[in-house]
């Protein structure tokens, strides 16, 4: 499992949040069986730094949806979909910071 790796949601909300995008370091997820995702929600608005629009290639774009992010059992993630691109990657610690950070 790799950091930025994205996965089809085995949950039940799989039409508003059809992919969750790996964010926790492969270290740390090799020692705990875990893994922090940030969900990616279709037809969401996005908000400026904090929920980001990001492109799946030949998917389309999601909304990534800080906001709600969770660590799940590595189990439940099967094949990894695609990659989150390199523009992309550099929208989600500007919103993490967003979301847990100071005012």
């Amino acid at each position: 499992m790799a950091q930025f790796d994205i996965y089809p949601n085995p949950g039940t909300k799989k039409v508003e949040i059809p992919y969750l995008v790996s964010v926790q370091n492969d270290h740390i997820t090799s020692k705990t069986g875990a893994t922090v995702v940030i969900p990616l929600r279709a037809n969401a608005q996005p908000v400026d730094i904090m929920a980001p629009l990001i492109e799946i290639a030949g998917k389309g774009q999601f909304v990534l949806s800080t906001d709600e992010i969770f660590a799940i059992d590595t189990s439940r993630l099967k094949t990894p979909l695609a990659i989150l691109s390199v523009a992309d990657r550099a929208k989600i610690k500007p919103a993490i910071d967003k979301v847990i950070g100071e005012y």
